[in-house]
């Protein structure tokens, strides 16, 4: 399980919407990794 405070390093040269969507993409990917068991009985019923 990722800590709260990990925050993910975001490169300067990104545009904002860049950003954004990076941003996005971590935040996914942590909540996939801290709530495996849900989706996995999701995927199964």
């Amino acid at each position: 399980m990722a800590a709260e405070s990990e925050q993910p390093e975001i490169p300067n040269e990104m545009s904002p919407e860049e950003a954004r969507q990076y941003l996005i993409r971590f935040l996914g990917r942590q909540d996939l990794d801290e709530h495996e068991e849900i989706y996995d009985e999701l995927a199964t019923e």
